[in-house]
């Protein structure tokens, strides 16, 4: 029987999704704040502190997984080396929580009547901070695919999978308030313009996840039989189950629903678009668990054909 990979485990699970979620989140509001201003300050501002706090305690749970996490935190002595993607990264998350601290605490009535002026940054921050979390949504992707001894992992399929993933569990959260508490004029046609978003980004997302699977299943060795635990293994019934079905398939099919079909009762509508929300984040999440779990370690016992033809050999 194959061993699933162990090394790291469900904290860096729970910081792939949650810096993905965060870091979606916050590109969702802040394209809404550029484009409709305050007229969606509640469902703003809530996508914002989500945001914050999706990537501390994505970060938290990164740092449990380092073998000394309180010297980790102190960036400016541990993350000096900006040729190693583990420094990038800290830095990028740092930013980020800071920026979207910041972006947030723009939104909250206390600060808003005590120190106005912060209000006349508000643009400039969600201008800087779509890119930003952009980075940082690849980022949990490029964590992984720097590794090349998991080839399940070493592809830039990876981040590009993480990133769509991100945007779509970020709308996906954001669609949730707007759905239950946003009572501003317009709020249906948010939502269906956050409906539209989320068809187009799972849509993305199951194109690069077949692109992904196929790339690996058609390669050699360990990547071949990585992409095998996911999709025929013993991963395949969490990998169909709730990440192709429930994950993708009826969050697609609820959002295509209200598009097609308005004449349903807001009860209804309500109770949906819940449940679409819900198994959207439940399958992000155990996307990343299952690719975690499924990146097997290459053998180093001796190189690949095209490395002996190429005359690269092992040093022992």
């Amino acid at each position: 029987m194959i061993e699933l990979q162990t090394t790291w485990g469900w904290e860096i699970a729970i910081y792939l999704f949650l810096g993905g979620l965060g870091a979606g989140a916050l590109c969702a509001v802040a394209i809404i704040n550029l484009a409709t201003g305050e007229r969606f300050k509640n469902t703003v501002r809530f996508g914002a502190w989500a945001s914050v706090i999706a990537l501390a305690v994505g970060t938290l749970a990164l740092l449990l997984e380092v073998g000394n996490p309180f010297r980790a935190i102190i960036l400016f002595q541990s993350f000096v080396n900006f040729g190693s993607w583990m420094t990038i990264g800290a830095w990028l998350l740092l930013g980020g929580i800071l920026l979207c601290g910041l972006y947030a605490l723009s939104w909250t009535d206390w600060v808003t009547t005590r120190f106005r002026p912060l209000l006349k940054w508000r643009t400039i921050l969600a201008i800087i901070g779509i890119p930003l979390c952009l980075a940082i949504a690849i980022y949990t992707g490029v964590l992984l695919g720097v590794l090349p001894f998991r080839p399940l992992w070493n592809t830039w399929f990876l981040p590009a999978l993480f990133m769509a993933s991100a945007l779509d569990t970020g709308v996906a959260l954001v669609t949730a308030y707007a759905t239950l508490r946003e009572s501003s004029g317009g709020v249906v046609h948010l939502r269906k313009v956050l409906g539209i978003s989320t068809v187009i980004l799972i849509a993305l997302e199951g194109t690069i996840l077949g692109c992904y699977l196929q790339t690996m299943l058609s390669g050699s060795g360990v990547a071949a039989l990585s992409a095998q635990v996911l999709t025929t293994g013993a991963l395949s019934l969490l990998f169909w189950v709730i990440v192709v079905g429930l994950g993708l398939a009826v969050p697609f099919l609820v959002s295509l629903m209200f598009l097609i079909r308005s004449g349903l009762a807001e009860s209804s509508k309500a109770v949906l678009s819940m449940l679409g929300i819900v198994l959207c984040l439940v399958g992000g999440f155990i996307l990343r668990f299952v690719v975690l779990s499924a990146g097997l370690p290459a053998s180093l016992s001796s190189p690949p054909t095209q490395q002996i033809l190429d005359g690269i050999s092992f040093i022992l």
